[in-house]
């Protein structure tokens, strides 16, 4: 517990002088934490939302697998649970998805405007520029969440206005780790900017390095740039985070099967 106060006399007389201007700071605190526009997550388990959460941190990281079970976790304790249940639903595949689909539109009906529109990504006909849309009306109704940001920005049209959105996103939220590996990429991938790159997914590993894709994002940078022995580096380190990281363990074997190759034909 951390210490306020050196002896109890002081502190009682403290406390009792403070109580108002306290007071006025909690109720502020309190206004400008209500004063947040973002989307309502209705569920009757905290729970469920505490698991759909970590969940959709984990989508948002593309750690598909882990996300997938923190999902189901929160839908067994909350069947009605409309945005974990639009997350299931872009995650499965085949009938699977089908039915998170129907469950996630059926449980949106008594919900929040909000929620309705979240679950209406899912529906059957939606398409890319219908979804881009929704998206975008989300970003308008709750420009504080960051859920809905994120997918604001990798829903834009193009890659400029992707990169703009991008930017303006890490202002607003310069703590939100996934958003330094989209920008690595479009630095990687369309802007060619190589020391742009790095430091983002650099950034990416000093705010998630827990997770294993800031290393899998880490190798291919290296892999992009012909340096194979850092490349192997960062997706061994992926690999020992999480075994099952698939792009990674097709990563190291490739990088194994070229050296080999080159080996060979030294001989």
């Amino acid at each position: 517990m951390r210490k306020v106060f050196s002896v109890l006399i002081l502190g009682l007389f403290t406390t009792l002088f403070m109580l108002p201007a306290n007071a006025q700071k909690k109720d502020k605190k309190q206004a400008s934490m209500s004063d947040k526009k973002t989307m309502t997550w209705t569920t009757k388990s905290e729970e469920a939302k505490k698991l759909a959460s970590e969940g959709v941190e984990l989508f948002m990281n593309i750690e598909m697998p882990q996300a997938y079970e923190k999902l189901q976790k929160a839908v067994a304790l909350d069947p009605d649970f409309t945005v974990a249940l639009v997350f299931l639903a872009n995650l499965a595949q085949g009938e699977t998805k089908k039915e998170y689909a129907k469950k996630a539109l059926a449980s949106a009906a008594n919900k929040t405007e909000g929620e309705k529109l979240f679950a209406s990504i899912v529906k059957e006909g939606a398409t890319q520029e219908t979804n881009r849309e929704v998206w975008a009306k989300l970003h308008d109704m709750f420009p504080d969440g960051g859920m809905i940001n994120n997918y604001y920005v990798v829903t834009r049209a193009t890659p400029e206005e992707r990169f703009e959105a991008a930017q303006k996103y890490i202002e607003k939220f310069p703590d939100n780790a996934n958003m330094y590996n989209i920008l690595g990429y479009y630095y990687m991938q369309d802007k060619k900017d190589m020391a742009k790159a790095k430091e983002c997914f650099e950034k990416y590993i000093k705010l998630y390095p827990n997770g294993y894709n800031p290393y899998d994002s880490m190798g291919e940078y290296y892999m992009n740039n012909g340096d194979m022995a850092n490349s192997k580096k960062y997706y061994t380190m992926a690999v020992e985070k999480y075994p099952f990281a698939t792009s990674s363990v097709e990563a190291l074997q490739k990088i194994n099967d070229m050296a080999k190759k080159e080996a060979a034909n030294k001989q």
